[in-house]
C-alpha cells in the first residue's frame, strides 16, 4: 500500500502568524535540522519528548514553541513532520528564494559560493565580485567574479537584499555603506568588524575568530571549573 501525502493539520497560510519569542526564534534552524533529518530516515512523526532530548530543552517549552507556530500534534504519534517542516519554511519566509551577492573571492567567499546546501533554505548565491584584477574575470563554479566597482549597478540591477561580506577588515565598513546606499536591506558579515548601518538594515555577525577564540580558551582550561564565555553574535 503507497503512502498518501500528509493533510494538513491546520491551514499554511503565509498571512501573520502568531509571534515567537527571540528564543524560540534562534530554536527554529534546530528544529528544522531535525526533521529535515528524520524526514530523510522515513520518519512521519517526531514527538515533543524526542525534540527536547535532543535540544536538550524542556519538553513544555517545545510544546509551546510549536503552539506559537499553530502546530497541533497526534496523541500518541506527535507531531507530523512534513507538516512542522513546512510551518517553520513558512513563517521564516525559507518558501519564497533570496538572492544574494558574495562581497570577496577569497577562500572562504569562494567556499560559501560554491555551496550548494544553501539552494535547500531558499537562498541563491547570484554572484561574486572582488577588487583584485587577478580575480576579476575569473570564474567560482558558474559565477563570474565582477569588479566591485559594479556592486552599486549589480545590487539595483538584480534587485539584491542580502549581501555575504567575506572582504579584509579595512574594506568592510566602505563596501557596506555602498551596499546599502544601493538598497541591501540585510548583511551577513563574515569580517571581524562591528559594521554602522542604518536601523532599517540587519546584521549578522559570524565571528569566526571569536568561536575559535572560545574553543581555545576551553582546551587550555579544561581543568578550570569555570562558565566559559560565549562568543558574541
Amino acid at each position: 500500500m503507497t503512502d498518501q501525502p500528509l493533510e494538513p493539520e491546520f491551514p499554511l497560510k503565509p498571512a501573520q502568524k502568531k509571534g515567537v519569542s527571540k528564543a524560540a526564534f534562534r530554536r527554529l534552524p534546530h528544529y528544522h535540522q531535525i526533521v529535515s533529518a528524520y524526514e530523510g530516515l522515513g520518519r512521519r512523526y517526531i514527538s515533543s519528548k524526542e525534540l527536547s532530548q535532543i535540544l536538550d530543552i524542556n519538553e513544555t517549552l517545545v510544546r509551546k514553541d510549536m503552539a506559537d507556530l499553530e502546530i497541533r500534534g497526534r496523541q500518541n504519534q506527535g507531531y507530523a513532520i512534513e507538516v512542522m517542516k513546512r510551518a517553520i519554511e513558512d513563517y521564516l519566509g525559507l518558501q519564497d528564494s533570496t538572492d544574494a551577492l558574495i562581497i570577496g573571492a577569497g577562500h572562504l567567499g569562494k567556499a560559501l559560493a560554491l555551496y550548494h546546501g544553501f539552494e535547500q533554505y531558499g537562498l541563491r548565491i547570484a554572484g561574486i565580485l572582488d577588487n583584485d584584477p587577478g580575480k576579476i574575470g575569473s570564474y567560482v563554479g558558474p559565477h563570474e567574479v565582477l569588479s566591485v566597482f559594479r556592486l552599486a549597478s549589480t545590487i539595483e540591477r538584480k534587485k539584491i537584499k542580502l549581501i555575504v561580506l567575506t572582504v579584509p577588515r579595512p574594506s568592510a565598513q566602505e563596501v557596506t555603506d555602498i551596499a546599502v546606499g544601493a538598497g541591501v536591506r540585510a548583511i551577513w558579515n563574515f569580517t571581524p568588524t562591528e559594521l554602522r548601518v542604518p536601523e532599517q538594515v540587519r546584521v549578522r555577525n559570524e565571528q569566526i575568530i571569536a568561536g575559535f577564540m572560545t574553543l581555545s580558551y576551553f582546551l587550555k582550561n579544561l581543568n578550570v571549573p569555570e562558565e566559559i564565555p560565549e562568543a558574541a553574535e
